[in-house]
C-alpha cells in the first residue's frame, strides 16, 4: 500500500508523522509558534484547521497540532493522532478562570466538566473526567521552573457562541434581547459553588475522549480574559500577549520533556 493511501482522512498524518507525545493548540498559527522551540521540527501537514509540526525538544520527539475551535474538531484531530501512535496529549491555549483575580496565571485541568454537544456522544454527561496525576505533577514542575504562577482544579466546557462571552456588535444586541440570561455574577457564583476554576472550548472534551482511549490528556492554559471581557482581555496588548503565548510554548513542551524522564523513555538523544 502505498504511504498517502495510510494518511488521516482530515489532517493528513501517518504514524511516522506523529509522536507519543504531542501538544495541541486551538490558533493554526500558534503551532507554529511551538514549532520554533523544536529543533530539528519538519512541518508535516497542513489541512483544514489542522497545522502539524514534529521535532525534538530537549532530545524527546513531539509533535504539535492544532484543534480550530471547539470540541467538534478537537476530537477530531485526538481521533487521528491516537490512531497514528499519540499516548500522551497536552491542550495548551487560552482558558478563561472563574475569578478575575487569576487573569494572566496559568491553569491546570485535574479534572473536567464536559457539558458540551460533542463529547456526550461518546459517553454520558456524567462520565467521570479526570487528569492523570503525573501529568498534572509534570506541568506544576514546568511551571514553577518558569517562576510563574498558577491554579488548578476543575476545567469546564466555555459557553462557545453565547452571547454572554461574544465581543461583536450582534452579541451585544443578543445580550440586551434574551430574557432570564445568566448574569457575568450568576454565573461566577454557580462556577465558584462546583469547585470549577477555569472554562475553555476544547479541554473537558478532549479530556473525556482520551480517558474512553485510555491515553493521557490534560490541559494548560494561560487566562486571556475576566467573566466580562469586556473589561480585560489580553489580547489588547500585543507585546504581552507574545510574551505570554512565549512562556505557554516553553512550559508546555517541557512538562512533556518532564513528563518522559519521569514516566517516559527518557529519552535524551534524537534518534528517531
Amino acid at each position: 500500500m502505498k504511504k498517502e493511501e495510510t494518511k488521516t482522512l482530515y489532517s493528513n498524518l501517518s504514524a511516522d508523522d506523529v509522536s507519543e507525545y504531542v501538544i495541541l493548540t486551538g490558533d493554526p498559527w500558534r503551532a507554529d509558534k511551538v514549532a520554533k522551540f523544536l529543533e530539528p521540527s519538519e512541518h508535516v501537514a497542513f489541512c483544514r484547521e489542522f497545522n502539524t509540526h514534529t521535532g525534538f525538544y530537549k532530545g524527546v520527539r513531539i509533535t504539535v497540532s492544532s484543534t480550530g475551535i471547539g470540541a467538534a474538531s478537537a476530537v477530531e484531530i485526538l481521533e487521528e493522532l491516537y490512531s497514528c501512535g499519540a499516548k500522551v496529549v497536552l491542550r495548551m491555549g487560552s482558558g478563561a478562570p472563574a475569578n478575575d483575580e487569576d487573569f494572566a496565571k496559568f491553569l491546570i485541568a485535574t479534572a473536567g466538566m464536559a457539558d458540551d454537544s460533542v463529547s456526550i456522544n461518546y459517553a454520558p454527561e456524567n462520565y467521570p473526567i479526570v487528569v492523570d496525576p503525573k501529568l498534572v505533577e509534570c506541568i506544576k514542575e514546568s511551571i514553577s521552573e518558569s517562576g510563574y504562577k498558577y491554579i488548578s482544579g476543575i476545567v469546564r466546557t466555555g459557553i462557545a457562541g453565547e452571547s454572554l462571552i461574544s465581543l461583536t456588535k450582534f452579541g451585544g444586541y443578543r445580550r440586551s434581547m434574551t430574557p432570564k440570561m445568566k448574569t457575568f455574577e450568576e454565573l461566577q457564583i454557580e462556577e465558584n459553588y462546583l469547585g470549577i476554576k477555569y472554562s475553555d472550548l476544547e479541554s473537558p472534551a478532549l479530556i473525556k475522549v482520551g480517558n474512553l482511549m485510555g491515553i493521557v490528556v490534560g490541559s494548560i492554559c494561560l487566562a486571556t480574559v475576566v467573566r466580562d471581557r469586556y473589561k480585560k482581555i489580553m489580547h489588547s496588548d500585543p507585546a504581552f500577549m507574545q510574551t505570554m503565548e512565549d512562556v505557554l510554548c516553553q512550559v508546555a513542551l517541557n512538562s512533556l520533556f518532564i513528563y518522559d524522564q519521569k514516566f517516559g523513555n527518557g529519552r535524551t538523544e534524537i534518534n528517531e
